[in-house]
């Protein structure tokens, strides 16, 4: 009889949590709080973003996402500007700091990306991540 712990999805779990909280110590030390980078991404691809897109983009609550921004606006990451076409929306931009943050973050993204394909060739962390891309597909 296997034990729950040689499931995939327990592993997958693990493994998810290990890398959020390696993430959450590094993104630290650059002022960030978790979850945070994500916003920062999304605005870096597309800066003016409404809280709204930012919510639907990043699969969480509206409510949420608007905690966020307001903490990011309070430490100057972000500011919030009434759209000009529709005065109920909220659109969010980078500040030069935040801009700033973009390749430590991702630096910081990179860095866990390596460690976690540590020791597999080219070939196994193109099977891995098509094989986590498919999950995922499966799952949604």
């Amino acid at each position: 009889m296997s034990s729950f712990k040689d499931d995939i999805a327990y592993a997958l779990i693990q493994l998810i949590k290990e890398h959020r909280r390696q993430a959450d110590e590094a993104l630290k030390q650059l002022g960030l709080h978790a979850a945070q980078e994500f916003v920062l991404f999304l605005l870096w691809e597309e800066d003016g973003l409404s809280q709204s897109q930012l919510a639907a983009r990043l699969k969480l609550e509206l409510p949420t996402v608007t905690k966020s921004v307001q903490r990011m606006e309070r430490i100057g990451l972000v500011r919030r500007q009434v759209d000009e076409q529709d005065t109920r929306i909220s659109r969010v931009y980078l500040t030069e700091t935040g801009r700033e943050l973009y390749e430590p973050a991702m630096q910081v993204w990179k860095n866990l990306d390596a460690r976690i394909c540590l020791g597999m060739t080219e070939l196994e962390q193109a099977l891995f991540r098509r094989l986590l891309q498919q999950s995922l597909a499966n799952l949604s």
